[in-house]
């Protein structure tokens, strides 16, 4: 798989992709059922991510930033392949940065999943009462966490596997674990709002 990977940069780039349309919209569904469902409040926004979260509060089906960002770091993997794999022949070094792309994203998606069946479930059966409260640096620690399992897993890959791919995958998921953390500290120094999320 990584050699087919390497070999060209266009499947990379079509995975990218896929991925990157994939979270924002499943990003909007989960906003948009958990405020369906009715019984859960975030403190500021349901989105980690600041820079999108005006656009995932208005549920927005297409976002300019996003449009942006998917382009130019579409752009990006295609020169890092150019710079690693076509004009240096270091084929592990473009594998690292685009598992750092790709398995970020993965472990976004796992989590969207969690979410999909968390509303779904309640839709169909219930079996939540009452009001659920997120706090903002709550949210962040939790995520934090579950990243810092990713790197984990994708660390043990990578060693067993000997894969710049996973190991990219497991630096870029520390690194974003870190990020939240850092986030979670700065959010509970300065509380903002709960959002209730009924419609």
């Amino acid at each position: 798989m990584e050699l087919w990977l390497a070999r060209s940069p266009w499947l990379g780039i079509v995975l990218w992709i896929i991925l990157y349309i994939s979270d924002y919209y499943l990003t909007v569904y989960s906003a948009r059922g958990f405020k369906e469902i009715g019984h859960f409040q975030f403190e500021g926004s349901f989105e980690l991510t600041p820079q999108y979260q005006k656009d995932i509060d208005a549920l927005k089906p297409v976002s300019r930033l996003h449009i942006i960002l998917l382009v130019l770091y579409s752009l990006l993997i295609l020169g890092i392949w150019y710079l690693f794999v076509y004009f240096l022949g270091l084929p592990w070094a473009y594998l690292l940065y685009l598992g750092m792309f790709l398995l970020l994203e993965v472990a976004v998606h796992l989590r969207h999943f969690r979410n999909i069946f968390l509303i779904r479930e309640i839709r169909k059966n219930g079996g939540v009462d009452g009001q659920i409260s997120y706090r903002k640096w709550f949210s962040y620690r939790v995520s934090a966490f579950e990243l810092y399992l990713f790197f984990g897993l994708f660390l043990i890959v990578a060693a067993l596997a000997s894969s710049p791919f996973f190991l990219g995958g497991a630096i870029m998921c520390f690194g974003t674990g870190l990020k939240h953390n850092r986030l979670a500290k700065k959010a509970k120094s300065n509380p903002a709002q709960l959002v209730e999320t009924k419609a």
